[in-house]
């Protein structure tokens, strides 16, 4: 009779595979603690993750997560926060390679933030190990994976909460509007439907 233990009890737990030690073998790990994340793999195992179209994947899209928080939501609004992500996140799920001159020109509406995304991956390119990457072959499930972690709302002082749709982010552009009135000081999102769904 074989016996394990279940990964969900572990603290800590590290699988090296006896391949590859030429290159560096390669190793699984667990850790179930959050607040020492990096001595764990970093200086306990001395360990590094594997560079691949995962990898690649999961890092552009946080940084294009960050850039979309500190720079387009500073520069217009949520909306367009949103919006920008929910491009991003269909220009990677439609594509098996990306290119990054196509992502600038697919999903950056506004030409005056291109620049400014490539001053971004710079600055920030080497937290994530991309500052250099241009292009890579893209993983299905990061991206599955990043687009169930985005928060697709935009949540008002008033108590209320638009959701906008991933997968067809253009109805998002063609039937919700922002603007200001003047009578109350305030602003406001006005929603152009046909019907309410039941559901």
């Amino acid at each position: 009779m074989r016996r394990g233990i279940s990964t969900q009890k572990l603290d800590k737990g590290c699988l090296i595979f006896n391949t590859q030690a030429e290159e560096g073998y390669k190793v699984l790990t667990v850790d179930r603690n959050r607040y020492d994340a990096k001595y764990w793999p970093e200086t306990f195992l001395s360990i590094a993750p594997l560079t691949d179209e995962v990898y690649f994947t999961k890092n552009y899209l946080k940084l294009c997560k960050e850039f979309a928080k500190d720079v387009v939501l500073e520069a217009e609004d949520k909306q367009q926060e949103v919006l920008f992500m929910n491009r991003a996140m269909n220009h990677f799920a439609s594509r098996d390679t990306f290119e990054e001159t196509h992502f600038l020109n697919d999903v950056i509406k506004n030409p005056a933030l291109i620049p400014e995304f490539k001053h971004y991956k710079t600055e920030r390119g080497p937290r994530y190990s991309i500052e250099d990457v241009s292009s890579f072959g893209i993983a299905n499930q990061a991206v599955s994976e990043a687009r169930r972690k985005f928060k697709n709302q935009i949540h008002l002082d008033t108590n209320i909460h638009i959701k906008l749709d991933f997968i067809n982010p253009e109805s998002a552009e063609k039937f919700v509007e922002k603007g200001w009135d003047e009578e109350r000081q305030m602003y406001y999102y006005l929603l152009y439907f046909n019907k309410e769904n039941k559901s």
